[in-house]
């Protein structure tokens, strides 16, 4: 099994995902309100879609963040976690 840590959108929780069960993943944002409370801002996040999730997970990386992660996995010699 081969896995990334991804860090989760939502609450900052590390998400360990196997790659081989990826299925696809793209980037969106969503509008929060900023800390002051007077106001909105805009806040990226990316959905990775797994085979065992059926909504997949909203992370903080970029989908290049992700190929990344994936490509060290893929480079390396055993199983690994790429953090």
């Amino acid at each position: 099994m081969k896995l990334i840590k991804l860090t989760s959108s939502r609450d900052n929780n590390p998400i360990y995902i196997n790659i081989n069960e990826i299925g696809h993943f793209y980037e969106g944002e969503k509008s929060k309100m900023n800390c002051k409370g007077s106001g909105f801002e805009m806040e990226k996040f990316t959905t990775v879609g797994v085979k065992t999730h059926n909504d997949g997970f909203s992370v903080k990386e970029t989908p290049e963040e992700i190929i990344e992660k994936i490509r060290m996995v893929h480079n390396a010699s055993s199983t690994y976690i790429i953090l």
